[in-house]
């Protein structure tokens, strides 16, 4: 079996793979750099949530071609095709900044959109969206975490709610910066919030099929993607959210 094919049987199994050094320490440094300088320059772009302890920024991709590996990770793509297909198509971009924190430490667990069942099922894979979720900051036993509840995304059961799972089973995932985690969006995960004397910094991405509706309508993405020369990242970005729709066909 090949290490591919192990990657892709460990997601199946348990809804989401840990990636090592899926971006490598220049890439990291760069993607940390191009949000230093954003931060320094106070762009309109970012907006606080849960209190003010996260800060969000959904356009980074507009101005920051650092920013365009993490939304099509060569390191990854072989993992996104074997889930999705070779069709897998770019969905949505963030950067989030969780702050340090001193409060009650919380985890609020949530399947994005409940799991979709609306859409009924995907073919072949338990969802119609995949994430990403990057850390670019060291990620320990001291630091907040991403967290995700194995075996939450299976369908067999029609997606039970959160009591129906052990929480004790909950893997509270730490790593180096560089370190990806994929996950079926169907799935619990949650930002693990801890007493923390230091911020925790991540990259988060949608990708899909062109079959299935946008998963959101957040991001803008910009025109050197989805109007590239190159039609295999032409096509990655070739389903437009309403948002970037209307400035193709507006600007």
């Amino acid at each position: 079996m090949s290490h591919l094919d192990q990657q892709l049987d460990t997601y199946h199994e348990q809804g989401y793979l840990v990636v090592p050094e899926a971006l490598t320490p220049d890439e990291v440094d760069a993607v940390n750099a191009a949000i230093d300088g954003d931060l320094e320059a106070d762009t309109p772009f970012w907006i606080e949530r849960e209190d003010g302890h996260v800060r969000l920024n959904v356009h980074m991709l507009l101005a920051h071609e650092e920013m365009d590996v993490t939304m099509r990770p060569p390191s990854l793509l072989p993992i996104l095709q074997g889930i999705l297909g070779q069709d897998l198509c770019a969905e949505e971009h963030s950067v989030r900044i969780r702050r340090p924190f001193t409060g009650q430490p919380y985890c609020h667990w949530h399947r994005d959109c409940g799991g979709w069942p609306q859409l009924g099922d995907p073919p072949g894979s338990d969802t119609h969206y995949v994430s990403v979720a990057y850390y670019l900051s060291d990620v320990d036993g001291t630091t907040h975490t991403f967290s995700v509840l194995p075996g939450s995304a299976s369908r067999e059961q029609g997606l039970p709610p959160l009591d129906h799972y052990d929480l004790a089973t909950a893997h509270h995932i730490e790593g180096a910066k560089g370190t990806a985690v994929v996950f079926n969006a169907g799935m619990f995960h949650a930002g693990n919030v801890r007493r923390s004397q230091v911020e925790r910094r991540t990259i988060h991405i949608y990708c899909g099929r062109p079959t299935a509706p946008p998963i959101s309508n957040y991001t803008i993405f910009p025109r050197r993607l989805w109007d590239h020369e190159d039609d295999v990242i032409r096509r990655y970005y070739g389903k437009a959210n309403p948002i970037t729709k209307l400035l193709q066909e507006c600007f």
